[in-house]
C-alpha cells in the first residue's frame, strides 16, 4: 500500500510537470508560430544539454550514498561538498557564453538580436539543477507528499506567467522562456530554504568529496548528454535539413508522443528507492520482488502507448491548431522510443546501485554517434520523420544493452516464473 501510495503520487505529479510542456502545447500553438516554436525549441534543446554539463551528474552520488548509513553531519558533507560543483561551472561556461554568444545564437537559428539568450539559457540550467537536486533529496528520503507539493507548486507558477507573458504581454516564444527563467529562480530560493532548514548545508566542504562527485558524474555527463542528443539534436537536423517550421510542428508532434514520460518517470520516482532497498538485502524474497515489479512497470509502459496512439487523433483535432496538423505522424514513433527509455529506466538502477558509471558513459558515446549517424541519412532519406525513426532506434540499441548488461550483474530469476510463485507462497506462509 505504501509504495502504490508513493506512486500514484509521482503519477499525479508527473502529469503536472509534463503539464507544461504538453498541456499548455494546444494554447500556445494559436499563439505562437510554427516557426517561432521553432526558435522555441531550439533553446529548450540547448537548456536541455547544458544542465549535464553544470551539475555534472554529481548529485547522483548523494542519493546512493542516502543509503550507506553516514551520520547527519557527514551526510550534510557530503551535499554541501557536491553543490559547489555547479556554482564553479557556471561561472566557467558563462565566460565563452558571452565571448562568443552571436555564433552560439545564429548555430542554433536564434535570431542574431536575440542572442542575449545565450548566456541566460546557461542561468536557466544553473537554477534547474538545484530544482532538480531538491526533487531528487524528496524522492529518496521517501517524501512523497514534500516532492508533490514542490513539483505542483513549481508547474502552477510556471503556467500562470506563461500566459500572462505569452497571452496579455505578447512576448510570443520570449515570454514562454522568461516565465521559466522566473519560475526557476523562485523556486532556486525555495530549495536553498529547505537544503538549510534540512541542516544539509554545513562549513565541512572537502576536497575528497568533490572528487567523488566529479568522478561519479563525469561519466554520467556522456551517458546524460547522449540521451538529450538522442531527444533533442533531431530539432537541429530538422531545422537544417529541413525547416524551422518543420522544427516547430515537429515538436508538437514530440509532445505528444512524450506524454508516456508522465508513467515513465513516476515509475522511476517510485522504482529506484524500491530497487535500492532489496539490492541491499538481496534475499529470495527481494529478487522475487525486483523481478515481478519490473514486468508490471514495462507492461504499464506498454499500455499507455497503445492510449497514446490511439488519443492522439482526438488532440489534434479539437485541441491543437491546424497549422500543426502534421505532427500527428510522428506521435507513434516517438512514443515507442519512449516506450523503450523506460525499460532502459528499470535496468540502468542496476548499473547505478553498482557504481558502474562507466559503463554507462561508453554507451552514451556509441549512442551519440549512431544517432548523428541515423539522424543525418534517414532526414535525407524520409524527411523530418526520418529523425523520428533515428530517435526510435537509438533508445533501442541502448535499451537492449543496458538489459543485457544488467542482467548480469545481478542473478535474479528473470524467466524463472516457478521460482517467483513459490517464493511468495512461502513467504505468506512465514507470514501467517
Amino acid at each position: 500500500m505504501k509504495y502504490l501510495k508513493q506512486f500514484s503520487l509521482y503519477t499525479l505529479v508527473g502529469v503536472f510537470n509534463t503539464g507544461i510542456n504538453f498541456f499548455l502545447m494546444p494554447y500556445l500553438s494559436h499563439f505562437i508560430k510554427p516557426d517561432a516554436y521553432g526558435i522555441l525549441s531550439m533553446v529548450n534543446s540547448f537548456v536541455s544539454i547544458l544542465i549535464p554539463l553544470i551539475g555534472l551528474v554529481a548529485s547522483g552520488l548523494i542519493f546512493v550514498e542516502y543509503y550507506k548509513g553516514h551520520n547527519k553531519s557527514e551526510f550534510a558533507s557530503i551535499f554541501s561538498s557536491i553543490q559547489v560543483i555547479p556554482f564553479a561551472l557556471t561561472i566557467i561556461l558563462l565566460i565563452p557564453a558571452l565571448l562568443f554568444q552571436t555564433s552560439i545564437a545564429g548555430f542554433l537559428e536564434i535570431p542574431k538580436m536575440k542572442s542575449y539568450w545565450i548566456p541566460i539559457s546557461i542561468i536557466i540550467a544553473f537554477l534547474s539543477v538545484y530544482n532538480d537536486t531538491l526533487l531528487s533529496l524528496n524522492v529518496t528520503e521517501q517524501k512523497p507528499v514534500s516532492y508533490t507539493t514542490f513539483a505542483i507548486s513549481k508547474v502552477i507558477v510556471e503556467v500562470a506567467l506563461t500566459v500572462l507573458f505569452v497571452t496579455v504581454f505578447k512576448w510570443d516564444w520570449e515570454g514562454r522562456l522568461l516565465s521559466w527563467l522566473t519560475s526557476n529562480l523562485v523556486f532556486f530560493f525555495i530549495s536553498l530554504w529547505y537544503f538549510r532548514r534540512a541542516e544539509l548545508f554545513t562549513r565541512r566542504i572537502t576536497w575528497n568529496y568533490m572528487r567523488a562527485g566529479i568522478l561519479f558524474g563525469l561519466p554520467l555527463i556522456l551517458h546524460t548528454i547522449g540521451k538529450f542528443v538522442v531527444n533533442q539534436s533531431d530539432r537541429v537536423f530538422i531545422a537544417k535539413m529541413v525547416s524551422l517550421d518543420e522544427a516547430g510542428i515537429y515538436n508538437i508532434g514530440y509532445q505528444v508522443g512524450l506524454v508516456i514520460l508522465l508513467v515513465i518517470n513516476a515509475a522511476g520516482n517510485f522504482y529506484n528507492p524500491f530497487l535500492y532497498e532489496r539490492l541491499e538485502r538481496f534475499d529470495a524474497d527481494a529478487k522475487r520482488q525486483i523481478v515481478i515489479t519490473s514486468y508490471l512497470l514495462i507492461m504499464l509502459f506498454a499500455v499507455s502507448l497503445i492510449f497514446i496512439v490511439l488519443i492522439a487523433p482526438v488532440l489534434f483535432s479539437f485541441l491543437i491548431d491546424k497549422a500543426y496538423s502534421e505532427g500527428q505522424k510522428y506521435v507513434f514513433w516517438v512514443g515507442l522510443s519512449y516506450f523503450f527509455w523506460g525499460i532502459y529506466i528499470i535496468y540502468s538502477g542496476f548499473i547505478f546501485y553498482s557504481k558502474k558509471t562507466g559503463f554507462l558513459g561508453w554507451l552514451a558515446i556509441l549512442n551519440v554517434l549512431l544517432n548523428v549517424i541515423l539522424n543525418f541519412l534517414l532526414i535525407k532519406q524520409f524527411g523530418a520523420l526520418g529523425a523520428a525513426y533515428a530517435t526510435c532506434i537509438s533508445f533501442f540499441v541502448i535499451a537492449a544493452i543496458v538489459v543485457f548488461y544488467a542482467t548480469r550483474l545481478y542473478n535474479l530469476p528473470w524467466f524463472n516464473f516457478r521460482y517467483a510463485q513459490k517464493v511468495g507462497l512461502q513467504k505468506k506462509i512465514l507470514d501467517r
